[in-house]
């Protein structure tokens, strides 16, 4: 019976020094459980801390406390890290720090972060159906060094605490870049979020989607900040001239009654316009000499969709291989050039690619379509 009960106390004992042992995470100065569901805005608060990791028979390498964000492909959408390389500063961390030292996470003071910071990534997960809810996943990991800039598998020091986040609502996805609230639910495809990499030019940002054919398809918004007088009319009117001149490959072209200088839309980003290899044959003005004199802007449908209104034009798009070659048929071309529905210093454009195989206009109108009626108005 004695040596029944120095057992049960060494068991007790034991138990006792493991749940001690542990991560623990603070949203807003107060501990949360792991399993926890933690709003994207809260989560900016996250502090976390340790005690009683698991005891090293020897140190030779690397300790990270690292917060992984996961999708539901367990793929990581970023991360941040607090990391400790050799003997005497690991051993230093892991036995030394108070479980009472909390690490801020995501201000740039006690963590790194690896792709980007926060609000970035969750900026591009807008949109992205594997990225509705992500889980944090806090964990202390070792890992011994093998060889010059080599290590072995890490092992977990202690259990990991996982925080569950919703990013974004099926029935009211905000895509911060185009400030539109939108209903996704008839929407297939992701949201991607895309920006030019142009030097000395009008950077863009916009959003990205793929039909069932992969055709690519773009959403955007252009504010009049950035160009004065900027309306659906004005932005209409720039892209079509800038179509036409391109249609005929003839760059030092000059329209009688519109400046093509008045605005510097880089719509080779948006939808591959600006090229010498894709165009819109329809606005070819060497086949048509009347493009250049009269008002391109009666070749769009008005349109009100969704009680947005603006302008809609669709052609067939061609393609060659390389100047001079012959012109081949390749797929259909949409715009719409919308008003925006909240935001009147901006204006949308929605948009395929002018490189794709569709097969008919109609197909690649109703995508867009699609999009445009899960616009919100508020």
């Amino acid at each position: 019976m004695k040596y029944l009960r120095i057992f049960l106390l060494a068991v007790l004992l034991f138990s006792v020094g493991i749940s001690h042992a542990q991560i623990s995470a603070y949203i807003n100065g107060k501990p949360v459980k792991t399993g926890a569901t933690i709003s994207p805005k809260d989560l900016a608060s996250l502090e976390v801390s340790f005690k009683n990791p698991k005891k090293l028979s020897a140190v030779y390498g690397k300790s990270v406390l690292s917060i992984d964000i996961l999708d539901a492909q367990n793929k990581n959408q970023g991360f941040w890290f607090l990391q400790k390389d050799g003997t005497v500063a690991v051993e230093d961390f892991l036995e030394n720090t108070p479980a009472t030292k909390k690490f801020r996470v995501f201000e740039d003071k006690d963590m790194l972060h690896g792709t980007s910071d926060l609000k970035l990534t969750f900026l591009n997960a807008a949109g992205q159906e594997s990225c509705k809810t992500v889980q944090v996943k806090i964990a202390l990991i070792y890992r011994e060094k093998t060889g010059y800039n080599q290590y072995a598998q890490a092992i977990s020091l202690l259990e990991p605490v996982i925080l569950n986040v919703p990013v974004w609502d099926t029935k009211n996805l905000y895509l911060p870049i185009a400030d539109l609230r939108v209903d996704k639910s008839n929407i297939a495809g992701d949201f991607s979020l895309r920006e030019s990499s142009q030097q000395n030019a009008q950077r863009i940002q916009w959003y990205e989607l793929a039909d069932k054919h992969n055709y690519r398809y773009t959403v955007c918004a252009i504010s009049s900040d950035d160009h004065p007088g900027m309306n659906a009319k004005e932005l209409a009117a720039d892209f079509i001239h800038e179509a036409a001149l391109y249609a005929a490959q003839d760059y030092g072209a000059r329209f009688s009654n519109y400046d093509i200088g008045k605005y510097t839309i880089p719509w080779d980003d948006i939808n591959r316009l600006k090229s010498e290899y894709k165009r819109i044959p329809s606005l070819d003005w060497k086949k048509n000499k009347e493009i250049k004199k009269m008002d391109l802007m009666d070749m769009y449908q008005p349109v009100v969709i969704n009680g947005l209104k603006g302008y809609t034009f669709k052609s067939d798009a061609e393609v060659r291989s390389s100047k001079g070659d012959k012109w081949q048929d390749n797929g259909k071309f949409v715009i719409y050039v919308l008003n925006h529905p909240t935001n009147p210093k901006l204006t949308l454009v929605l948009t395929t690619s002018l490189y794709n195989e569709a097969i008919n206009v109609e197909e690649t109108d109703a995508f867009l379509k699609n999009i445009i009626n899960g616009i919100k108005h508020s």
